[in-house]
């Protein structure tokens, strides 16, 4: 995945994930332990202009606990309800996402 990013001209600095099926591990989503150690790490992170895409509720939850703008991408539950209180935007996929950033 990073060599890939790297060729297409892209950079990751860091990569956040849990290996705890406890769920109340504060790493765990929709806890927001992994978004706060990316900012305790990159002091220049904004997590209020940070955007958390997901095709879970639970990384909307884990945005909104972050303080992040969310977007749901509707790959694996496309019958979530719309409007809903945890989902700011939604698109079909993450390329339409893509597509559509400024």
């Amino acid at each position: 995945m990073n060599s890939a990013i790297e060729k297409a001209g892209g950079k990751i600095d860091k990569i956040y994930y849990c290996t705890s099926i406890n769920n109340k591990n504060f790493d765990r989503k929709p806890n927001p332990g992994m978004a706060l150690r990316a900012k305790a790490a990159f002091h220049e992170v904004d997590l209020s202009k940070s955007i958390m895409v997901g095709n879970n509720i639970s990384d909307m939850l884990f945005g909104r606990a972050a303080g992040m703008y969310t977007v749901f991408v509707t790959t694996t539950l496309p019958e979530v309800k719309l409007p809903h209180p945890y989902i700011d935007l939604v698109f079909n996929n993450l390329n339409e996402f893509v597509d559509n950033l400024p």
